[in-house]
């Protein structure tokens, strides 16, 4: 009996391994180039000099896993090569799509801006962290995406839902998504058409510092031994923490007009606007306003209305953080000058520059232009000037390190043989 059609072996074509090696070669060294084009471009002066730090972590990552692919034996390599470069493709993808739209004039210029918010409160706060075993540097990176509210994703995280085609190619793929080398915060597309909705990267910058510095149990301490509240009013606030924390950063950082910005949001949000890890939202706002009041008075809690919020503020953000070297968050990241918004806002009305020499206040200021009167925002064309004005503010170069080139070199092969082992 003979085999039937569908059983039958192909024949052997004496020339398919050669093209079979070349292939993988191919392959290897083809992505390979591309990793070595985006340092390129992330070089100083380069046209992605800013994400000089993130995009050499994230090359180091996947390179480690390459080197690591390209050490096995001739015959594994070529067996493995195909699917596990697509599968790093895919993740180096999640990068690449969010670096190439800095690309485009209209959204780089929106992009920028954000991530020079986003910088502003970050890197005071990495300046002053003690624990060197932190080791990083990265800033986090903005970008704009499809889902409906901004978002954070912590350094280390796992990121598959926010993959393309919302998963790994592989099932190893999706383990491997677990590598996040820096933080990122996502902004929806269509808030790159109306700047103030740009302050709330300053709330998801105050994720990132909670996440980076490890301050969620420091937080829970205050909360529970100097916020004075019964054991149930606790239990109720806990949950909280973390949201009311970004709200605060963010607060500190641009003044009233984050305040009123989320007031506006929260009016217009429905039911989404609570529930799960957010207080309800007129506990939100009510602790917004007692941050502003904190930074204001400094006073004592016998000296406060009595209020939850208030007593919670008081608590969290009072007194100095160890992890900061005994400074406040206030000390770090709070707005220089809030009393002269007002002044500055007007100034964008009427069509000159805002006079702020600081990118928190720039943006805060054009906010409150758009809050007092949007008319006049729009005739005299704020948000374009605004955004202008920022990146007027922004030196050349990188921005700065903190950890030893060795330790980052370091931390990241070891994430990329992590990768590798992951998805072979």
């Amino acid at each position: 009996m003979t085999d039937g059609p569908e059983t039958q072996a192909l024949p052997v074509d004496a020339g398919l391994p050669a093209r079979r090696e070349a292939e993988v070669r191919h392959l290897l060294t083809g992505l390979e180039q591309e990793l070595t084009d985006w340092k390129e471009a992330a070089r100083t002066r380069g046209p992605l000099e800013k994400h000089q730090s993130q995009i050499e972590s994230a090359v180091r990552v996947v390179t480690g896993a390459l080197g690591q692919l390209r050490s096995l034996p001739a015959p594994e390599q070529q067996r493995k090569t195909p699917e596990l470069v697509l599968d790093l493709h895919h993740l180096w993808d999640f990068f690449r799509s969010k670096l190439t739209t800095r690309h485009i004039p209209q959204y780089k210029r929106f992009l920028d801006v954000a991530d020079e918010l986003a910088w502003a409160i970050y890197d005071p706060v990495r300046q002053a962290a003690t624990d060197s075993s932190l080791a990083f540097r990265e800033p986090p990176l903005t970008f704009l995406g499809r889902h409906p509210v901004p978002f954070s994703a912590a350094r280390g995280s796992d990121f598959e839902d926010l993959l393309p085609s919302g998963a790994q190619r592989t099932l190893a793929g999706r383990a491997a998504s677990r590598h996040l080398p820096f933080p990122l915060i996502g902004i929806p597309w269509s808030a790159s058409h109306h700047l103030p909705s740009l302050l709330t990267a300053a709330h998801e910058t105050g994720h990132h510092i909670e996440d980076d510095l490890k301050l969620a149990e420091p937080l829970l301490v205050r909360l529970r031994e100097r916020a004075g509240l019964p054991a149930e009013r606790v239990s109720v606030w806990e949950p909280w923490l973390g949201e009311v924390f970004a709200d605060m950063c963010a607060t500190l950082a641009c003044g009233e007009a984050y305040v009123r910005t989320l007031a506006d949001a929260l009016a217009t949000a429905g039911d989404v606007a609570g529930g799960g890890a957010y207080p309800p939202p007129g506990l939100r706002l009510q602790v917004c306003g007692a941050t502003l009041a904190e930074q204001a008075t400094g006073s004592p809690p016998e000296e406060h209305d009595g209020t939850e919020p208030t007593a919670v503020v008081h608590a969290l953000i009072n007194d100095g953080f160890p992890e900061l070297g005994g400074a406040t968050l206030a000390s770090l990241i709070a707005l220089r000058h809030p009393g002269q918004l007002e002044q500055a806002s007007l100034r964008l009305r009427n069509g000159l520059r805002s006079g702020r020499s600081d990118v928190p206040g720039v943006l805060a200021a054009a906010a409150l232009a758009f809050l007092d009167a949007p008319d006049a925002y729009d005739d005299h064309a704020v948000g374009t000037r605004a955004l202008q004005e920022v990146l007027s503010l922004v030196p050349q170069g990188p921005r700065a390190a903190s950890a030893p080139e060795r330790l980052l070199a370091l931390r990241d092969s070891a994430a990329g043989r992590d990768l590798f082992d992951l998805l072979g």
